[in-house]
């Protein structure tokens, strides 16, 4: 593997990934406070920040919950123009609702979206393809220590090997991990 690698096409806004953790905490930290305190309309206040907050396995399934339990609203004052659902936070939601099984596919996810009353099919399906064509968003840093573990020697030489991605063909990984099962990872090149 050499000491440095090109990858051409990804950018990010520069930031200390110290304070986008530390922002990132006290966001969620706070969201989860309102939200204990009946303030369902801080879920929608913290994704209106940054919507990355979706990838969040708690921000998931807290935004879920309060749309079946009718309470997912915003406050009074809602800005004319602004999206009801960021395009990012669709895309969460759709493949959330895939991974937990509630949808077999994006189609159905927009459908399920409609039925909880977040926004029509259509609106569900536009939000979800626009938000691959906007870059409008800040980079805020999430761990996920329920998925760490240690790799084994076997295990790090198998993601060392290097493979060319091709533009629009996807370089898949598949392995095993004793607690989340079989596991596929995929990275795929657009132009």
């Amino acid at each position: 593997m050499p000491a440095t690698l090109a990858i051409n096409g990804i950018s990010t806004p520069t930031t200390s990934v110290d304070l986008a953790k530390n922002e990132a905490d006290a966001l969620l930290r706070r969201c989860r406070e309102l939200v204990a305190v009946g303030r369902a309309e801080a879920i929608l206040e913290l994704l209106d920040i940054n919507p990355e907050f979706i990838k969040d396995a708690w921000v998931r399934e807290t935004y879920i919950r309060l749309a079946e339990e009718g309470r997912l609203r915003r406050a009074p004052g809602r800005p004319i123009g602004r999206d009801k659902v960021n395009p990012m936070v669709v895309v969460g939601l759709v493949g959330h609702l895939i991974e937990t099984k509630r949808a077999k596919n994006r189609e159905q996810a927009f459908g399920v979206l409609e039925e909880l009353g977040l926004m029509t099919y259509a609106a569900a399906k536009d939000s979800f393809y626009r938000s691959r064509r906007e870059a409008r968003f800040k980079p805020i840093y999430l761990e996920f220590p329920e998925l760490e573990r240690e790799l084994t020697a076997e295990e790090v030489a198998y993601f060392m090997r290097a493979e060319m991605v091709e533009v629009d063909r996807t370089a898949m990984r598949t392995f095993d991990d004793p607690r989340l099962g079989r596991v596929e990872f995929g990275i795929t090149a657009h132009s």
